[in-house]
């Protein structure tokens, strides 16, 4: 602008035109206003994001609201709002202004489950010929939480019994407490409690009762993140299906009123208890920013947990796995032998890969069917709905033959 001003002001000169005089010094002037201007309007500023809705599920399209609010002096007619979204992402949105507030939006389309944090917001204030610009800091973090989808299942796929004919059987029901597992010798120190009268008169020496804890009368939903079991595009992957049959199971046991508890194995392996509306929450929560970063295979948490380590105290234990394995197998059989009762989701992540079913896994669906642990197999493009529900074992069994305890919705 300065260039055509100085270009004007001597054509002007050379040519005789003295009216274009003013012209030229107006051009000059325009640059210094326009900074003036947005330098008046250039003071600290309050943002405030707002929802549409206070649970969002995953897939739908998220408005945040804006309001950009400045204690006292003059406002823009317009403005702009540029957001960091995460690490990576911006997000641009033109603000306008409404009696003393400065309006606008953000729109995130069809977003995926997680955690998504807004912040390092800046205010862009410029003149309308674009002359001059300044850009306002806004201190200001908010976090948005995007949910798993949820599905009403009609009942659980385990209620149904084995789908090969056998009669619907009833899940252990076990109250907490300790059971009498056998009778040793008293140790020094023992408490006299424990001692078992009726063996030590006929032993003739103390004997002391040998307790084994039994499990608590509720059901564990165990997501299993692996990453080998992490296939297909994000939103869409195997373990986005998976996280998606573990809320709906959770989702299913809290309304039929039982105690249940929700475990992640991840990187940072995670419990939260459900005995009330209160807890859903929390557990959707921990579900919405689950992640299939495990250091190591389930089967090795497993084989911890039952030699002592962190034990799943419950009665039912519902695994759901996009990374199924002999040697998994082989521990959730052995669980299933320490008086658990156990059934598997199996999310088969070759196929949301685009390629067939893997031996080792489907060797080890067919044995834990016909050790008789129900087992629901989802497919990519499978209904997931239908394949947790008890009206698939029931589909299922017209014609699976020895394979009745699969549960597979096409």
């Amino acid at each position: 602008m300065l260039a055509a001003a100085a270009g004007l002001y001597l054509a002007a000169w050379g040519f005789g035109t003295p009216v274009m005089f003013p012209v030229a010094v107006g051009l000059a002037l325009a640059p210094a206003l326009a900074y003036a201007w947005v330098r008046t309007l250039s003071r600290p500023m309050r943002l405030r994001r707002t929802l549409g809705t206070h649970e969002l599920v995953e897939g739908v399209t998220i408005p945040v609201g804006l309001e950009v609010r400045v204690d006292g002096g003059p406002l823009p007619a317009r403005a702009a709002l540029v957001d960091r979204l995460g690490d990576d992402g911006v997000l641009e949105a033109a603000l306008t202004r409404r009696a003393r507030v400065l309006r606008g939006r953000h729109v995130i389309e069809a977003a995926p489950r997680g955690r998504y944090r807004l912040h390092d917001a800046q205010v862009v204030l410029a003149d309308p010929f674009m002359l001059a610009q300044a850009e306002i800091p806004v201190e200001r973090v908010d976090t948005v939480l995007v949910y798993p989808r949820v599905y009403d299942l009609d009942g659980l796929f385990t209620d149904a019994g084995a789908a090969g004919g056998d009669a619907s059987r009833t899940l252990l029901h076990r109250i907490s407490g300790y059971d009498l597992h056998s009778i040793r010798d008293f140790q020094h120190g023992e408490s006299l409690r424990r001692v078992h009268w009726r063996s030590t008169a006929k032993r003739r020496r103390l004997m002391v009762k040998e307790m084994q804890d039994t499990p608590r009368d509720e059901s564990a939903v165990l997501l299993d993140g692996d990453p080998a079991g992490d296939q297909g595009p994000a939103g869409q992957s195997s373990f986005d299906v998976a996280v998606r049959a573990a809320a709906s199971l959770m989702a299913r046991l809290a309304a039929e009123g039982q105690r249940c508890s929700l475990v992640v194995h991840a990187a940072a392996r995670s419990r939260v208890r459900v005995g009330g509306a209160g807890d859903w929450p929390n557990a959707l929560g921990e579900l919405a920013v689950a992640r299939a970063d495990a250091g190591r295979p389930l089967a090795a948490m497993l084989a911890e947990s039952m030699s002592g380590g962190d034990q799943i105290d419950a009665a039912r234990v519902y695994v759901v796995t996009a990374a199924l394995s002999p040697g998994l197998a082989e521990r959730l059989l052995q669980l299933r032998s320490a008086q658990r009762d156990v059934a598997v989701v199996w999310i088969d992540a070759a196929t949301f890969g685009g390629r067939t079913t893997t031996p080792g896994a489907e060797s080890a669906g067919l044995r834990l069917a016909r050790a008789g642990v129900a087992v629901a197999h989802v497919r990519a493009g499978d209904d997931l709905r239908h394949a947790l529900s008890a009206s698939a074992l029931r589909t299922a069994g017209q014609g699976a033959g020895h394979r009745g305890v699969v549960a597979a919705a096409r």
